[in-house]
């Protein structure tokens, strides 16, 4: 099942808050958005291997914009000229970042 947002805020540029039909609510930040992005310079279209590191991106990044695409996805348009990757529903919440990891 894939959960939909209620709620997608960008009140602050350095992180975007989604609140989801659940009643889940994930604050990502900016940096961690950029670091996992999934468009095709990020990421090799063939391999699934990332190309880009995340440890590249600065600490003090933000976003300008967000932007839905279609009813499935958000793009979002970084401070450092990135806006190519679709972000979608699924992803974000797979990558909560305050999911607890392993069993």
């Amino acid at each position: 099942m894939t959960h939909q947002p209620r709620i997608i805020k960008r009140s602050d540029p350095s992180r975007i808050e989604i609140e989801w039909d659940d009643g889940h609510k994930t604050v990502y930040p900016t940096r961690a958005l950029r670091g996992i992005c999934p468009c095709a310079q990020c990421v090799d279209e063939l391999t699934g291997v990332r190309r880009h590191d995340a440890d590249s991106v600065p600490e003090d990044l933000t976003h300008r914009e967000v932007v839905m695409v279609g009813n499935y996805a958000i793009s979002i348009d970084f401070a450092d000229g990135h806006g190519t990757g679709i972000y979608t529903f699924a992803m974000l919440r797979a990558n909560d970042p305050a999911a607890p990891t392993g069993p």
